[in-house]
């Protein structure tokens, strides 16, 4: 008999084929419900001060309901999850199971709670040596059937299987370490925005169901599991969630501001003339400073942000008391204050970063995140083989990676988490507007 890993058995069964406990629902209710889960954004994912992930708060709706505290149980090999199932270290399998994929020999599914059609990955920028021809795909993926063939209708198809976990493969993916990968769709739809140095394809195919496994003796709790699952109600809230996880492939683009621009004129906004002032005063080409208001605030001076900033550069309360402004300094007080603290970021990068083109990426990205997320992504591009100077390809790739609770969690990142693919757009939006202003960097 094959092993869930690929290799085979010795003689007789393996602790991972059957059931070696008598746990079901009532035992479960005296104590908790021990969930196994695959480390992925659509399965579970541990930060600090909240723990995400599709089917894990899918389950905890379930573990509500029934009045059932709950654990996660992370695993990493497919035979050592089957096993910890078997054996009541788990209770139930959340890993964006296929009923016909590789767990389906040992366990019972539960109704579907979703379904996904494939797509492919691809770097944008894929490194030498990788080649196209050949789909890697992940051994856990739901698309590999109990053989680890794939279930495409393409028998045309050269694929490779792995046994990595799909999490490790994305980031191999974005670093350009791998060529084509296969994926889920809600995989697709939420990693676009998270991972943007990634080209992800549209869905295609046939969709196949997701449902979570228990064990084969666990009868109650199978039952307690579909009756939730059929439920009209969870229905609904169920669909909302997801919603909530698969909000569509990133098809962002700059937004340039047509409706705010005075056209036909040398007039970018009513604040020009405070820009041209204040850039001047520290050698700055004003029209950047347009475009970052633009970016920051679409030129509202009551413009407030989730985070606190605030006016028409976006300042943080700490930033602009730290440059001196404070709220009866109006918007000229704001204006020089944003110069300031741009003046203070390009000095933090002077000594380092010689090119002043790509010094103003460091700039940028220090504005829009803190240069203490910048020095972070520094590190990890170190750590990763990267160019810790150079931003395009390499510190953006790392600050990209700083979403990821292996990465914000490790020792690079001194200071945790950071929305990096907000900043990999910031950088390259502001850039882009600037350009289109027809500006050149003065300073």
């Amino acid at each position: 008999m094959a092993m869930p890993g690929g290799g085979q058995t010795g003689h007789g069964a393996q602790t991972w084929e059957h059931p070696q406990v008598v746990r079901d629902l009532a035992q479960i209710k005296h104590d908790t419900l021990r969930v196994l889960v695959l480390p992925d954004p659509l399965s579970w994912e541990e930060r600090p001060g909240s723990t995400t992930g599709l089917e894990w708060e899918l389950l905890e709706r379930f573990a509500r309901r029934h009045h059932l505290p709950m654990k996660a149980v992370p695993a990493t090999n497919r035979e050592q999850m089957l096993q910890m199932l078997q054996n009541g270290q788990g209770d139930v399998i959340a890993a964006q199971l296929s009923p016909h994929g590789w767990a389906a020999p040992y366990v019972h599914f539960t109704r579907f709670y979703r379904k996904v059609a494939h797509a492919e990955v691809q770097p944008a920028a894929p490194g030498p040596g990788q080649t196209r021809d050949t789909l890697v795909v992940s051994a856990w993926s739901p698309f590999l059937d109990s053989t680890r063939q794939l279930t495409l209708g393409d028998g045309q198809l050269h694929f490779r299987v792995v046994d990595s976990i799909p999490e490790d493969l994305l980031v191999a993916t974005a670093l350009g370490n791998t060529g084509r990968l296969l994926v889920s769709d809600a995989t697709a739809a939420m990693e676009a925005k998270r991972l943007p140095l990634v080209r992800f394809g549209p869905r295609e195919g046939k969709s196949i169901p997701l449902a979570f496994a228990v064990r084969t003796n666990a009868i109650h709790l199978l039952h307690a599991m579909d009756t939730w699952l059929a439920s009209a109600r969870e229905n609904r809230a169920r669909q909302a969630l997801i919603a909530a996880y698969d909000n569509g492939l990133d098809t962002r683009k700059t937004t340039r501001p047509t409706a705010h621009w005075a056209f036909g004129t040398d007039s970018i906004s009513g604040f020009d003339s405070l820009f041209q002032v204040h850039a001047d005063s520290m050698a700055w080409d004003w029209k950047l400073l347009a475009a970052i208001a633009f970016k920051e605030s679409r030129f509202d001076t009551m413009a407030r942000s989730y985070r606190g900033a605030g006016g028409l550069m976006q300042l943080l309360p700490a930033t602009a008391a730290l440059m001196g402004v404070d709220s009866g300094d109006g918007v000229s007080g704001h204006i020089k204050g944003a110069t300031r603290y741009l003046h203070r970021l390009d000095g933090i990068w002077r000594g380092r970063i010689g090119s002043p083109a790509t010094r103003l990426k460091f700039v940028l990205a220090s504005y829009n995140a803190g240069p203490g997320h910048v020095k972070d992504a520094q590190r990890l591009a170190v750590e990763l083989g990267l160019d810790p100077d150079r931003w395009d390809g390499n510190v953006e790739r790392a600050i990209v990676l700083l979403n990821r609770p292996r990465y914000f969690t490790g020792l690079a990142a001194r200071n945790g988490y950071c929305r990096g693919q907000d900043t990999y757009w910031y950088v390259r939006e502001v850039l882009d507007l600037y350009a289109w202003l027809g500006g050149r960097d003065k300073h």
